[in-house]
């Protein structure tokens, strides 16, 4: 996969304006053909100075590209992290993923710390060292909601400043106009209020959040009102707090909004103090700016520039802001695909531990659980190929008409069944960093109805067969009473076309609760399409040696080149799936060469 790259400023130098315009297009088909592969993990590569010497006009692009490969592939084994002492100094630096800038940016205007060194516009395009606070932080929430994970990566913003106690710079930052735009960034729509339900309905909605950002969402629901958006947005990113894949949940709208009627029914208590961000430490002698004598053309990693009306012509503190709307362009609104273009490239994790600002202020690491800081063994790396496989089977469809079952991490469940089937200890890596599901047991009953594409992809064609327990649960199985297509429990009745069917009665109950059925229907139906697509077993396709790279967008598995299999590529199982919502991560696969994949 070809990585996204932008070029900010070139310059060139030449006798005659016909030399000058020569090497521009020399250089702009070189930057367009160069051979920059994404690195594991969307690790985002910021580049200073990129200088390439002197550019023949009778040289081919192709043979520039070969120099602008060389000389990227040379500035990224010696770029630093971004809070690394040396990064105001360095030539390059990175972030580990796409929705570090932002975090890294507002945790430094929460507690602060200067944003002069030279990375910081070219990683946050529009950031200025003279913007305001209110409106560094706005922008830094607008860049979170432009990235590929889009809602997910805001709730992940908003629960790593909370872990920092850097979130209430952040909220009092947002203005009323900014939630509609909050809301139509997640939903495309500001969802009405549902209509009033049993208080026994109710009760215990407002316990579905953690303690800390309940705190929190009491405190600026009071402040803002409960029906205002803002209410509802940070009221739907507290329940998604601890599983981000519930972002795509359809019932996520209701249930914000019954979170805040919990909140306010509550007992009228002191308004609690958000968590204020530390105190910053006094400064170390101040870093000289450095001078960016560019060459030839600089690179960098920042997202595409915003509209014409985005924050950074937005009035200076004090005033009225203008609403998120006009950092959030209208394509993004509503969707979780990104427009971000960034040049990414792996690079050494040097100076990555023990790192401070440029100020001398220590800065607190901000990678959250279940990261990785390098390319791990996984004796499983084919698990995620059933993932477009799933796709392919209506998960998402399943998961829409299913919310309830949504939201207690199916499809994790499921990923941790095949791997425990198969014998992967729950110790591998790739185990530990896939996303937790609510812990805890399915409840019983849950019902269930595969969708009429998981049907059709598992081949299972009429006459189908029902049988009912002696406990009055019916299950609907394929012809050969195999793979269990519909569950429903007692009094139940099943949805076309199983309704019509006749019931075999059983003496004794079948030895599979709901879930076991659930999760023995799915595991049957990828081992049938994996061998009639990729002309294999289950086992041959999960149990193979790769490397996870996890960040807190991207889950990115990497396997030697020995390892391409053609009958996995004809079936079309490594290709990139992107953004998973119910996983809410990026999956990518990376075929490299032995000694430095698997």
């Amino acid at each position: 996969m070809t990585s996204e790259r932008r070029v900010r400023q070139v310059k060139l130098a030449a006798p005659s304006r016909a030399l000058v315009q020569r090497g521009a297009v020399l250089l702009e088909d070189a930057l367009r053909t160069a051979s920059l592969p994404d690195a594991p993990g969307g690790r985002v590569l910021v580049i200073r100075e990129l200088a390439l010497g002197t550019i023949h006009a009778d040289r081919s692009p192709a043979a520039l590209s070969l120099v602008v490969e060389q000389r990227v592939r040379e500035l990224a084994r010696l770029a630093v992290h971004a809070t690394s002492p040396s990064a105001a100094t360095a030539q390059a630096v990175y972030f580990r993923d796409e929705l570090e800038p932002f975090v890294a940016l507002a945790t430094r205007l929460a507690r602060g710390l200067p944003l002069d060194a030279w990375f910081w516009r070219l990683a946050v395009p529009g950031l200025h060292p003279g913007t305001p606070r209110d409106d560094g932080l706005r922008r830094a929430l607008a860049g979170a909601l432009r990235t590929r994970p889009g809602p997910a990566a805001a709730v992940m913003l908003v629960s790593e400043l909370e872990a920092l106690g850097a979130l209430a710079p952040l909220l009092g930052a947002l203005r009323w106009q900014d939630g509609p735009a909050l809301v139509r960034a997640w939903w495309g729509h500001l969802p009405p209020r549902p209509e009033p339900r049993l208080h026994l309905d109710d009760a215990g909605s407002a316990e579905q959040v953690s303690e800390v950002l309940r705190s929190t969402l009491s405190h600026w629901t009071r402040s803002w009102g409960a029906d205002d958006a803002r209410a509802v947005w940070l009221a739907a990113v507290a329940l998604c707090a601890r599983v981000p894949s519930q972002v795509a949940a359809p019932g996520l709208p209701s249930r914000a909004w019954r979170v805040l009627a919990a909140l306010q029914a509550s007992p009228a208590a002191p308004l609690t103090e958000p968590r204020k961000p530390p105190a910053r430490a006094s400064p170390g002698p101040e870093v000289p700016a450095v001078s960016p004598s560019t060459s030839v053309a600089q690179g960098n990693a920042s997202p595409s520039p915003l509209s014409r009306e985005a924050l950074s012509d937005a009035p200076a503190s004090g005033t009225e802001r203008r609403p998120l709307d006009a950092a959030i362009p209208a394509s993004s609104m509503g969707t979780t695909a990104s427009s971000t273009p960034r040049l990414t490239e792996r690079a050494s994790p040097t100076d990555n531990d023990g790192t401070s600002d440029a100020s001398g202020t220590p800065e607190q690491d901000t990678s959250p659980r279940h990261v990785t800081d390098e390319a791990l063994p996984t004796a499983a790396g084919g698990l995620l190929f059933l993932v477009p496989m799933l796709n392919a089977l209506g998960l998402v469809e399943f998961l829409a008409d299913h919310p309830s079952l949504a939201d207690l991490g199916i499809p994790q469940r499921f990923l941790r069944y095949v791997a425990e089937r198969l014998g992967v200890p729950s110790t591998d890596p790739l185990l530990r960093v896939l996303p937790e599901a609510p812990a805890g047991p399915l409840p019983v009953p849950s019902a269930f109805t595969f969708p009429l594409r998981f049907q059709t992809g598992v081949g299972a064609r009429a006459p189908f067969r029902l049988v009912r327990e002696p406990t009055g649960r019916s299950v609907a199985f394929d012809a050969r009473t195999r793979v269990p297509l519909a569950a429903t429990p007692r009094g139940g009745t099943l949805p076309p076309p199983f309704d019509s069917l006749l019931a075999a009665i059983l003496e004794q109950p079948l030895p599979w609760d709901d879930a076991t059925l659930l999760l023995r229907g799915a595991l049957l139906a990828v081992g049938r399409v994996t061998r009639r697509r990729a002309h294999m077993g289950l086992r041959a396709l999960v149990l193979r040696p790769g490397r996870v790279v996890a960040t807190r967008t991207h889950l990115d598995l990497v396997f030697a080149a020995s390892q391409v299999d053609i009958r996995i590529r004809r079936a079309g199982l490594d290709i990139n799936p992107g953004w998973v919502p119910w996983l809410a991560r990026v999956i990518q696969y990376h075929y490299q060469s032995d000694e430095t994949g698997a």
